[in-house]
């Protein structure tokens, strides 16, 4: 696979789109190889909904930047796995939560470890205090561009 990113002409945005690319491929490969069948938007919506109660199914799809049809299509199949559950709220009929049913968490603490070994994987020519630097920086600049607003850029 050739690169898209090349020394001689450094983009900070290119590069973590490049590294980003990478990390998908090979989650998705490793969660093909341990027997999972899950793609990536789907072990990103296993992800968040494993670190809430709940949440509805516009609040995830705003999360993982997708077009709520497509996540129903996504949320259909989950459910007919028994990975989640729809249910509506007690007070409001009309708003549905998602939640991660308890095959769902199961599955969720299984993959986990799929996506360990691959993050493991992609930081292993880094020593120790790179890998810390390296996290340390990366969480300055999403800080940096979560803090401030787009017009502030001059």
């Amino acid at each position: 696979m050739a690169s898209c990113f090349t020394p001689e002409d450094p983009s900070l945005g290119l590069l973590l789109h490049c590294v980003r690319l990478g990390l998908i491929r090979h989650l998705e490969h490793a969660l093909e190889a341990d027997g999972f069948g899950l793609n990536f938007t789907q072990f990103r919506a296993l992800k968040y909904l494993s670190q809430c109660t709940s949440m509805t199914p516009s609040e995830l799809a705003r999360v993982l930047d997708h077009d709520a049809g497509a996540l129903t299509r996504m949320l259909d199949r989950l459910q007919d796995k028994g990975y989640v559950r729809r249910k509506p709220r007690d007070d409001d009929r009309r708003i549905v939560d998602v939640a991660l049913t308890e095959a769902g968490r199961t599955l969720w603490n299984a993959i986990r470890v799929t996506a360990d070994r691959v993050g493991a994987f992609a930081v292993r020519d880094l020593e120790q205090a790179e890998r810390e630097q390296l996290f340390a920086l990366l969480t300055r600049v999403r800080q940096t561009l979560e803090g401030g607003s787009p017009e502030k850029i001059a």
